[in-house]
């Protein structure tokens, strides 16, 4: 998806660093942080700057050549919509598999962060997921335990033990690509350090709110200008507001009645919510890379 060529520091790679650093500066707080406070976090952070990073996908879509009629927007947006209700029922259906295929397809989609071979990709974006999952084995299970039940403790326990091979390689990685993607050992040593000493929720809210979405959402507009891309940021401020009020409107179903509490659904509500939005952005971005001029529904 995105990477930056050598020389000066980029914007993005700047922003995450800065508030990686006022995490850590400030991370003394987050463990004593309840898990009700992690969980508004975690809410809040996700709806604000987290949603509008896929919120353009309709547009992307029109520029890959999708939809181009007022017919063919109908359809995207049902098909899209469709899949991600296809989503949330498979994962109320079968969770333990569906939490599987979420990290599995999050780690290639986030690999994207960085310009790397296809090969290594997996291998890179597997470790960002790893890294939480080594450093608090026992916090990361319980979240997965909340998201899939009882195999979601297998599935942590999974992660946890390919981790220090994943980070390995992830380093391995970084040092042999630091000519395509210069800032990975930044970033990737920030993201270390962050999983570490930071709860899991908060690793992941700095790292999803302050690396991946703003790197996303830049690469989306980039090259629009004056009233475009003031479009745009309308665009993505309604269509996030739409996926809000259908988060709303699911709450019963995705939070479940067997959750323990209010910050258990909003955990419930935020990671599932994201695998349901997640299969049909890549698809988009998919189609974006891949730029071929298809014709998509006309």
């Amino acid at each position: 998806m995105i990477g930056s060529a050598a020389g000066r520091l980029p914007r993005d790679t700047a922003l995450f660093l800065a508030v990686a650093a006022a995490a850590l500066g400030g991370g003394a707080l987050a463990p004593r942080a309840g898990e009700g406070m992690l969980a508004i976090l975690l809410g809040v952070a996700v709806a604000a700057v987290g949603l509008p990073h896929g919120a353009l996908d309709a547009w992307i879509a029109r520029r890959a050549a999708l939809w181009r009629t007022a017919r063919g927007a109908v359809y995207f947006h049902l098909a899209y919509v469709g899949l991600a209700a296809g989503v949330v029922a498979a994962w109320l259906a079968a969770p333990a598999l569906c939490l599987t295929l979420f990290l599995a397809l999050s780690a290639w989609h986030f690999a994207g962060d960085w310009r790397l071979p296809a090969a290594l990709r997996p291998v890179v974006g597997a470790a960002l997921l790893a890294f939480p999952a080594w450093a608090a084995p026992d916090e990361v299970a319980r979240v997965f335990v909340a998201l899939a039940g009882a195999g979601g403790a297998s599935v942590a326990a999974a992660l946890a033990a390919v981790a220090p091979a994943l980070a390995v390689g992830a380093a391995a990685i970084a040092i042999g690509q630091r000519h395509r993607a210069p800032w990975l050992t930044a970033e990737l040593t920030a993201l270390g350090l962050l999983a570490a000493w930071l709860p899991p929720l908060a690793y992941f809210v700095v790292y999803f709110c302050a690396l991946h979405s703003p790197r996303h959402f830049g690469a989306a507009i980039a090259g629009v200008a004056g009233p475009a891309r003031r479009q745009h940021l309308v665009v993505a401020v309604v269509y996030t507001v739409l996926a809000l009020a259908g988060a709303a409107i699911a709450w019963p179903w995705i939070a479940g009645a067997d959750a323990a509490g209010w910050d258990e659904d909003t955990v419930r509500m935020v990671f599932i919510g994201l695998a349901a939005l997640t299969v049909p952005h890549m698809l988009v971005v998919a189609a974006a890379a891949r730029d071929d001029g298809a014709h998509g529904w006309a």
